[in-house]
């Protein structure tokens, strides 16, 4: 029996006071209420987003709840506003996804990791006693990666190669080139597995230019929604425990 402006009000309220789970509802409920009674509100959200106010963990809520108000001044203003982000960021890629940083549903990614059946995530990486290896095992990867480089990972896996899996190719100073595994990635050098031989460390200052090989994992991007991105980075980021 609510009026519309009274249960926006209440919305607002939630949206500026609460829990990141409840934030996100509320934000989501928005977009399901008359744009006569939420047009201000979405204003002003877009506002906080275009100044980098409104928090990353709410901003695919944002988006959706635009979206599903056929408003072509919101959605206009929304684009405008992701443009300045990406505009700010040198990665333009990883600022179109840094929505998927913050606020995932870490029991919401544990479903996507073990039975997304489009991911596939455990048929190469394993957990625990479950999955494959072709990739890096991910017992610990919370403590080895940060959440940036985990978000990385899933939206342009070949920007970075995990250790023992992904060759690399050296141009040197010296105009010769090093194909190799990488082993391990230090300050001053890289250390390869070039064939049978022992593994060989190239210094950093040796180096004129490095070349990463395509990684053979499938860019999340396009098999996972941004919001299913978001879980399973919720996830990843609990996987602490070596085990």
């Amino acid at each position: 029996d609510l009026s519309r402006e009274l249960m926006v009000t209440l919305l607002a309220d939630v949206i500026n006071t609460r829990t990141t789970e409840e934030k996100q509802a509320a934000i989501t409920t928005l977009g399901t209420l008359p744009l006569s009674a939420t047009q201000k509100t979405f204003e002003q959200l877009l506002d906080k987003l275009s100044a980098g106010k409104l928090p990353t963990e709410v901003q695919l809520e944002l988006s959706d709840a635009i979206d599903s108000t056929h408003s072509a001044p919101l959605i206009a203003r929304l684009k405008e506003a992701s443009a300045k982000i990406a505009k700010a960021s040198p990665d333009s890629l990883m600022a179109a996804y840094s929505g998927a940083l913050l606020g995932g549903d870490s029991q919401k990614g544990a479903r996507i990791f073990f039975g997304h059946q489009t991911a596939q995530c455990i048929r190469c990486h394993s957990y625990d006693d479950f999955g494959g290896s072709a990739g890096p095992r991910l017992n610990g990867v919370a403590k080895r990666l940060t959440r940036y480089q985990l978000l990385q990972a899933l939206v342009e896996p070949s920007a970075r190669i995990a250790p023992g899996f992904g060759t690399v190719t050296l141009e040197l100073k010296n105009g010769k080139k090093v194909s190799g595994i990488l082993q391990e990635e230090k300050a001053n050098g890289l250390v390869l597995k070039i064939g049978d031989k022992p593994d060989t460390t190239v210094s950093t200052t040796d180096v004129a230019k490095r070349i990463n090989s395509p990684s053979s994992m499938p860019e999340m991007r396009y098999l996972l929604t941004k919001k299913e991105i978001r879980d399973l980075v919720g996830f990843l980021v609990t996987l602490e425990e070596e085990k």
